[in-house]
């Protein structure tokens, strides 16, 4: 059965505090394992990516609703007008499918978004792998919930918890492979002479 990151474990040294014979101070170190804490990407950082997305976004719905009403403006005669209510509708149907799209393909080619370039981040799934089709669309969709993005602040937003998928830095992900190979019973050397 495989290790997931949340399983891993570290060596960490602690001090036992004692006295010797002579009443003097010790501490003597001893070493245990202890659960390795994953270090996901946070507070400014994860609003950091939602703003730069959103810009992004942003200007794709603005191209799009431009090409949609120009399109709908010399397609339709002079003695039709277009429906109000299907040109108020346009807009937010529009901002559905961009953004469920945008986070969606980048985060299935490139494990992130465009935002998480800038702080060298990536998606994980709980294995240190890339996350499945399925966790993707529901880390998508999952992003319409209102106020979803304020749930970034914390830990881990809704739309990773609800995913199982965490964003960390490429740093992280990669300790992350290490330990869980490690763990698995795998050795796994960073010594790049061993490949000659």
């Amino acid at each position: 059965m495989k290790v997931t990151i949340e399983e891993l474990t570290e060596t960490k040294t602690f001090y036992k505090r004692d006295r010797d014979a002579f009443g003097n101070r010790t501490k003597e170190p001893y070493q245990t394992e202890v659960p390795r804490k994953v270090n996901v990407i946070t507070g400014w950082l994860r609003f950091a990516h939602y703003i730069l997305d959103s810009l992004i976004i942003g200007g794709v719905l603005f191209s799009v609703n431009f090409a949609l009403m120009y399109g709908l403006e010399v397609g339709v005669s002079s003695e039709i007008e277009v429906n109000r209510v299907t040109y108020n509708l346009i807009p937010t149907f529009d901002n559905i499918i961009v953004t469920v799209a945008y986070y969606f393909i980048c985060e299935r080619t490139m494990q992130r978004t465009l935002g998480k370039f800038a702080t060298n981040s990536v998606v994980i799934n709980e294995y240190g792998e890339a996350p499945e089709l399925g966790s993707l669309v529901g880390r998508s969709f999952s992003r319409l919930v209102p106020f979803e993005a304020l749930s970034c602040l914390s830990d881990r937003g809704w739309h990773d918890r609800w995913s199982k998928t965490y964003v960390v830095t490429t740093e992280e992900r990669d300790i992350l492979k290490r330990l869980l190979n490690e763990q698995q019973g795998y050795f796994v050397s960073d010594n790049p002479d061993l490949l000659d």
